[in-house]
């Protein structure tokens, strides 16, 4: 009788002292609670991480890429610009910029960025991209003085040729000086477009300029 009564009290004793290796119910309790464990400190570093970057969004991350400032434009007078400015243009090289620059003393200076569409060789694609470029803020022009001028110097601009240089001059010989655009246009033979591109150019003064 004391054999059989002492065995059920050994196995209680046993099952008390067991390792909790052995104990599967309680390895998989403390597995989940590492887990949780962990993923609670991942969403603390997460959140800490989170809140950094919005207080100092400059040092959270030092991969982040550069924020690119817009390119502004710097825009160039056509009437002031050299041939190592015009260069700079898209399109434009040597030979163009020569052109450009040999054509507005020509002229006397450009009224309108459009003229440059009157330069030989200037392709309109070129135009079109450079155009934005440039600006003509005050536009000023060597003007002829067309009541003293002479045939030759009023020949000399690109406008006009010899024939009617001359032509300007005689009829200014027979009526006396040009006091308006509109006694200039009652010359026969000019033409009505060329006379319009002119007229920027002219002096209608009736008292030579000093």
């Amino acid at each position: 009788m004391g054999i059989y009564w002492f065995i059920p009290v050994y196995l209680k004793g046993k099952s008390n002292t067991e390792s909790p290796v052995n104990n599967y119910k309680v390895l998989n309790i403390k597995y989940i609670d590492t887990v949780v464990s962990k993923k609670n400190e991942l969403v603390l570093v997460w959140k800490t991480f989170n809140n950094s970057k919005r207080q100092n969004p400059q040092k959270w991350s030092p991969n982040k890429a550069t924020i690119q400032k817009p390119v502004v434009k710097k825009m160039v007078d056509l009437n002031i610009a050299d041939s190592i400015d015009l260069i700079k243009l898209p399109g434009i090289g040597p030979v163009l910029s020569a052109r450009i620059v040999k054509y507005r003393e020509k002229l006397g200076g450009f009224h309108s960025v459009a003229q440059l569409k009157e330069i030989y060789g200037m392709p309109d694609s070129t135009y079109q991209k450079i155009s934005t470029q440039l600006e003509l803020p005050d536009p000023i022009v060597k003007k002829i003085a067309i009541n003293q001028a002479d045939e030759k110097t009023i020949a000399m601009h690109p406008y006009v040729e010899w024939k009617e240089a001359k032509l300007i001059v005689r009829y200014r010989e027979a009526n006396g000086y040009f006091n308006s655009s509109e006694q200039l246009a009652a010359c026969w033979g000019l033409e009505k477009k060329k006379l319009e591109k002119l007229l920027p150019y002219l002096s209608f003064t009736v008292t030579p300029t000093q």
